[in-house]
């Protein structure tokens, strides 16, 4: 996908699942920068759409239908499309951010699975990742050299609090998924089951993980690799 192609995406439909377009968010620094500044409006879009309406918005709006009802009626008709208008769009937004609240971290590490994680263990078979240092740069934070080389994917991936991380292990017991969470604090070690799955949490230097797989790889024992691995830009040196 070209760049051009990509950002008109981006600006048109920036959540799309389309698997071209999620590989093309991490093919290179120019369209990860460009994913990154629309992750970061749409943000600023939430966080905006947060604020409550005006509780005497509608009033206000009949106070002016009912002043300029002496111009045969013209200005009423304004009023109240302007009312549906609003009462449409905020319905349309608070739609919209319902489904992207997470009312737990567990409940976001088991949706932000299923929507990712097959797609990118498809990806990490038989794979080493060039862009995870780059990547993990982003956030500040780097992997140590050894746990680099098992990671087959990486993209950067929505969180509870801002964007992250998301990989894959590489291991001995089959492909292991981590999600990096910069921002989002949990319970240490608390262990999470859906569908099949199950996933610890960790409390990092930098952050928090997530650390999942099938019910039976026991993910707990990966625990200390993910811990000691993910460390704050400069930490090692």
């Amino acid at each position: 996908m070209h760049y051009s192609e990509f950002k008109q995406k981006l600006g048109a439909d920036p959540t799309s699942q389309d698997p071209e377009f999620l590989r093309a968010r991490n093919s290179s620094p120019e369209f990860v920068r460009a994913a990154l500044e629309s992750d970061r409006f749409e943000q600023a879009l939430r966080r905006a759409a947060r604020l409550p309406a005006p509780v005497d918005l509608l009033p206000q709006l009949k106070k002016i239908s009912q002043a300029n009802a002496s111009r045969q009626g013209t200005w009423k008709y304004y009023a109240m499309a302007a009312s549906l208008f609003l009462a449409i769009a905020a319905a349309g937004i608070g739609w919209r951010m319902r489904a992207v609240h997470f009312d737990s971290v567990e409940q976001y590490v088991a949706q932000h699975y299923f929507v990712d994680g097959p797609e990118l263990l498809a990806q990490s078979e038989g794979r080493v990742a060039d862009n995870v240092a780059q990547l993990l740069a982003l956030f500040e934070a780097e992997i140590s050299p050894d746990v680099r080389r098992m990671v087959g994917a990486i993209k950067i991936c929505p969180t509870p609090d801002g964007n992250g991380v998301h990989f894959v292990l590489n291991t001995e017991r089959g492909p292991i998924t981590v999600i990096f969470m910069p921002r989002t604090p949990v319970t240490d070690g608390e262990m999470v089951a859906f569908d099949g799955m199950e996933a610890q949490l960790v409390t990092l230097e930098h952050g928090s993980a997530a650390i999942i797989g099938k019910s039976g790889q026991k993910v707990s024992d990966f625990y200390t690799l993910v811990h000691d691995s993910i460390t704050p830009s400069g930490a090692s040196a």
